[in-house]
């Protein structure tokens, strides 16, 4: 429960990047013993959310266009296996629920929500490919890379590309097209990364060159 929020708040942008995570603090909000808060920083260290520094304490991780990079590389891995395994198990309620998160997407404009339901609509076609472990890996690496999108995307719209992009994996997962599906989510996460990396990287280079 602890680690469940936490990780929410940190991937919303509630905690910031390089917020320190106090021990005494986050035992007292949520009454409890320094036990299970050392337990829970202990797993957002091992997501990549939060770094201990020795004789310092936990905090939140800094966001960086090498991570980010990194994170994009490993979903472009990933994700693609996932769909190609799933392809021959959805089933037409799965299309159908794909669709409906589609749906929502478009009816919403807060960015929080349209990335969440977007992670929603990728979870429900990698789920049938009966891999949890793999899929939880994701799970992680999509979490931590979202804090990434909403930086970058700030008051801007939800890119109509990327909802087009989910149509087409839509549609090839219909047409059971598993090496189409399989090129085209690797295409998919990496374009969309791009606009992270952009980004951090014009973020990175304003912050070298200040006095």
């Amino acid at each position: 429960m602890i680690a469940d929020a936490l990780r929410g708040a940190i991937c919303s942008g509630e905690i910031a990047p390089g917020a320190p995570l106090k021990q005494d603090e986050i035992a007292a909000e949520f009454s409890v013993s320094h036990t299970p808060v050392r337990e829970a920083l202990k797993a957002l260290v091992a997501e990549g959310l939060a770094i201990l520094h020795h004789n310092r304490g936990c905090f939140v991780s800094d966001l960086s266009s090498t991570v980010a990079r990194e994170l994009m590389e490993f979903r472009a891995i990933l994700e693609p296996r996932l769909a190609g395994w799933a392809t021959d198990h959805l089933t037409e309620r799965d299309i159908e629920h794909a669709r409906l998160i589609m749906a929502k997407i478009d009816k919403t404009s807060d960015p929080a929500q349209r990335l969440r339901l977007a992670t929603e609509f990728h979870t429900v076609i990698y789920t049938r490919a009966n891999r949890p472990f793999f899929l939880e890996q994701v799970s992680r690496a999509r979490n931590n890379l979202n804090r990434y999108w909403r930086l970058a995307w700030g008051d801007q719209t939800f890119p109509v590309s990327t909802q087009n992009e989910h149509q087409k994996i839509l549609d090839l997962c219909i047409a059971r097209d598993r090496a189409g599906v399989m090129a085209f989510i690797e295409q998919h996460i990496m374009t969309s990364g791009e606009v992270v990396l952009r980004y951090l990287q014009k973020m990175e280079s304003d912050q070298t060159a200040r006095p």
